[in-house]
């Protein structure tokens, strides 16, 4: 395991303390806002048993079996047939129930400063317009408008004429009266249909309302094509529904920073009072924030607020609320939920309470409020236990990784030191850096620093060691030679004669031993001192290959080379001294009558020359170390020659001084063996 994971490991027990600390301070703030949700709860349910009781109007508007909604117009609007002063409608138009599909009508009601407007859009392809004299006032197309208050039932009708802006003219009641003023209206016709505009100047909303559009095929048809009226449920009326209806009983009832909404059973808010906090009503802002307090917002969001919902069906500026905890609470479910404030500083929460009428969920009750004190008192307990346990941890997972990270330096330090003190052939370079810290890494440091003075020191004595022995050997061996020499001349047995021989003989491979080990120093101290020319190197192998014929004797000898000259700059006749050495090496295994294959390749940027024989395929374990100095894999063949291994040493070395490279590897199908220099000049 790395020693950064191990730190790391430790460093996480610190985490242990914050993360005790933050589970307590969690389980804590679940408890408070759960108090918080009851709390609230029961308010809204005081105010969902006490409001219908409380505010008669508002109960007629829960109650009644159908309404118009009628949405809230803060100017006086002029009855000119443009909804230029209608502004946006913020609520969806009503499509009054049509007895024919060609007959289209939507209506929109508002509630304006002591009237009541209505916006009529109808559909028609088939305009049918009243007489001048108004003799086919019923036979035209038309509008009728019933009015049902305490002072009994009204009506008046508004027909299609000529002029476009006109009156809509009283009709006699159900009790033959007429009313005693006309309604301003405006007609006007657009492109497959037309607008109606109508204003009641009636500031007491406590009334019913019933309207219908008469579609006439043709002028002075008997039967209308198509009506469209407000009948819903088979009742002809329906009540007037205010919306955003604001009352002091409404501003009494509310808690403080809480805020109130009474929907109906289609989710249209009938009335709302309070604010979230003192001097605002419609915005969930509370104000500018401190980055501290900012943060600990944050901190709080993240780390101990509950799931939030996203606040878009919200909104204090909404008609009609639409979203799942009102929809179920509709069903009869009460429901509490919370959600981020604008401000990023606190959440709100909403709580929904069903509205009964009997058995009967005829609206909700929506209270809201925000959890700012909590939230504070919350982040005060974060800023001393749950802030000062991660900094706690932070500061130590930071001075171990720190450490860590000192550690790991300055064990790769020293392990691409001891990897750069051994050159390929086992040389010490450099002076090994030795630290002189009082830990186990600098105790390390030095150890590696004494293994590898000893090392160089073995490592010197061995490469010195063949020129000591042909030396220290030589003048022994001289004594032998002549002895044995002085010895053939005495009379000797026959058999003492074998035995002087055998001495001879020894004597001689001796002699040769020495003198390869002589010439192994010499050939190192020649390539380094060996100089570049340039030549061509085709020609060159061609002169070698003529001579090495003649040692192959029964095997079959053959070379390829480029048809073109082969510049190159290097040393010559080191290049044909690791010839001998591989074409020696090739003669030596290759089996009477096999073969022996040399050429020359072209590569990109170097050149390789290429000797392949059959015979016996290299065992897997030395390929890798066949041009190291003294290693042989001739097992123990009795040849008069010596072989210490330094011939494909010397191959190497060549290779090297000509910036390549030298490698060997078994034939494809293990028929043989292939010896390759890369060769790409010298500098």
């Amino acid at each position: 395991m790395p020693l950064r994971l191990k730190l790391l490991l430790i460093a996480l027990v610190a985490a242990v303390f914050p993360l005790a600390g933050w589970r307590f301070i969690v389980q804590m703030e679940t408890a408070l806002r759960e108090s918080q949700e009851r709390a609230l709860m029961a308010s809204a349910r005081t105010l969902a048993t006490a409001l219908p009781a409380a505010d008669p109007s508002l109960r007629g508007s829960l109650v009644a079996p159908a309404v118009l909604h009628a949405r809230p117009m803060q100017i006086d609007v002029d009855t000119d047939g443009y909804p230029d002063d209608w502004g946006s409608w913020h609520v969806a138009p009503e499509q009054l129930p049509s007895d024919s599909g060609n007959l289209r009508a939507l209506l929109y009601v508002g509630q304006g400063p002591g009237a009541v407007n209505l916006w009529l859009d109808v559909d028609d392809d088939t305009p049918v317009v009243t007489a001048m004299d108004g003799t086919l006032g019923e036979q035209a197309d038309h509008v009728e408008l019933w009015l049902r208050d305490r002072y009994g039932e009204r009506s008046w009708r508004v027909a299609r004429s000529q002029n476009g802006v006109s009156a809509a003219q009283p009709m006699p009641g159900a009790d033959g009266r007429e009313p005693s003023f006309a309604l301003p209206a405006a007609w006007i016709e657009r492109e497959g249909g037309y607008r109606v505009e109508l204003k009641l100047p009636i500031a007491d909303p406590g009334f019913d309302l019933a309207l219908e559009v008469r579609d006439f095929p043709v002028a002075g048809a008997d039967l209308p094509r198509a009506t469209a009226s407000t009948r819903a449920r088979g009742l002809r009326y329906r009540s007037l529904a205010p919306l955003w209806q604001e009352s002091p009983l409404l501003r009494n009832l509310v808690p403080d920073n809480a805020r109130l909404r009474v929907l109906d059973r289609s989710g249209y808010v009938l009335a709302r009072s309070g604010s979230l906090r003192p001097g605002s009503d419609t915005s969930d802002d509370d104000g500018e924030l401190s980055f501290l307090r900012w943060l600990r917002a944050l901190v709080y969001r993240h780390l101990l607020a509950p799931e939030m919902t996203q606040g878009d069906g919200y909104a204090y500026n909404l008609l009609r609320l639409t979203n799942p905890q009102v929809d179920a609470t509709l069903t009869g479910t009460p429901g509490a939920d919370w959600r981020p404030a604008a401000s990023q500083a606190s959440v709100i929460l909403t709580v929904t309470i069903p509205v009964l009428h009997g058995s009967d969920v005829v609206g909700v009750v929506m209270l809201e409020q925000t959890s700012d004190a909590l939230l504070l008192w919350t982040n005060r307990a974060l800023g001393s236990l749950l802030l000062g346990g991660l900094l706690t941890m932070l500061v130590a997972a930071a001075i171990l990784f720190g450490y860590a990270g000192y550690l790991s330096w300055r064990i790769r330090k020293l392990r691409n030191a001891a990897e750069n003190a051994l050159t390929a052939e086992g040389r010490v370079v450099g002076n090994f850096p030795r630290s002189s810290a009082i830990d186990e890494i600098g105790d390390l440091s030095r150890s590696f620093g004494r293994l590898l003075d000893q090392v160089s020191a073995y490592t010197d004595y061995l490469r010195t060691l063949g020129g000591k022995l042909s030396h220290e050997l030589a003048t022994p061996l001289a004594v032998v030679k002549s002895s044995l020499e002085n010895l053939e001349q005495e009379a000797m047995t026959e058999s003492a004669r074998i035995y002087a021989e055998r001495a001879r003989s020894g004597a001689e491979r001796l002699g040769a031993l020495l003198r390869t080990l002589s010439q192994a120093s010499r050939i190192e101290s020649a390539i380094a001192a060996a100089e570049a020319e340039d030549f061509d190197l085709r020609e060159f192998l061609i002169g070698a290959a003529a001579g090495y014929r003649d040692l192959a004797e029964d095997r079959d000898f053959r070379v390829t080379v480029p048809e073109h000259p082969v510049p190159f700059h290097g040393a010559p006749e080191l290049i044909h001294q690791a010839l001998d050495k591989l074409v020696d090496n090739a003669l030596g295994f290759s089996p009477p009558g096999g073969w022996i294959r040399l050429a020359l390749e072209i590569q990109l940027g170097a050149i390789d020359l290429v000797l392949s024989n059959n015979g016996p395929p290299l065992p897997q374990k030395m390929q890798d170390r066949l041009f190291d100095s003294l290693i042989s894999v001739r097992d123990g063949r009795a040849t008069m020659s010596p072989h210490l291994g330094l011939g494909l040493y010397i191959v190497r070395l060549v290779a090297e001084l000509h910036q390549g490279e030298a490698s060997a590897a078994n034939l494809p199908d293990d028929s043989g063996v292939e010896f390759r220099i890369r060769l790409k000049g010298m500098r």
